[in-house]
């Protein structure tokens, strides 16, 4: 790959998926390597090197322009992975925040919680795809409304709309599996 560096950007930047391609399988290992030894977790260093190649491919018209292909992707990775940390530390953060505000979740067997997040799931899956997608990319991937509507090219009041649906049929569905466990749910988490 070093030996048509130069001619491989310049098909990159002109949008040739194939040299993107390429591409990809000459540095997807190099970058989740690099990832891995950042944020330690092989998941998150999964979703890391499909966000690399994902920003890479949405700026490859700028390949060209690149002196140091290896350096930018790498400076890219980094630039990921501390993203990714900001983001978990966040998180824990809101997660420690809100058990303080809750402390009776604690009491919430194990079991049950599997079961509930179970349900959840199944409750996901029912959804219409588009709206299964929105969901998911609001509430997993933590994507805002604008970058949900850029990626699937619809407008952002649309994205908004879809999310209130998939909220209603997701609360509609696990209301109509309530159990031993769901009202437990209910009663920890209202």
């Amino acid at each position: 790959m070093k030996g048509r560096g130069d001619d491989l950007r310049r098909q990159i930047a002109k949008g040739d998926q194939k040299a993107f391609a390429e591409f990809y399988y000459g540095y997807q290992d190099r970058v989740a390597k690099h990832a891995f030894r950042i944020v330690k977790d092989r998941e998150q260093t999964k979703e890391i090197v499909q966000d690399v190649f994902v920003r890479l491919w949405q700026k490859h018209h700028v390949f060209v322009d690149i002196a140091d292909l290896e350096a930018y992707v790498f400076m890219v990775t980094k630039n990921s992975c501390l993203t990714a940390i900001r983001t978990r530390i966040r998180e824990k953060g809101k997660l420690e925040a809100w058990k303080e505000e809750h402390p009776e979740v604690h009491n919430v067997p194990h079991e049950h919680m599997n079961t509930i997040y179970a349900l959840l799931d199944r409750a996901i899956d029912e959804l219409p795809p588009q709206q299964r997608k929105v969901y998911l990319l609001s509430r997993h991937n933590r994507k805002k409304y604008a970058e949900i509507a850029d990626d699937l090219g619809i407008s952002r009041e649309t994205v908004k709309k879809y999310l209130q649906l998939a909220n209603q049929s997701i609360q509609t569905y696990m209301k109509r599996h309530k159990d031993v466990v769901i009202s437990l749910f209910f009663f920890f988490f209202s």
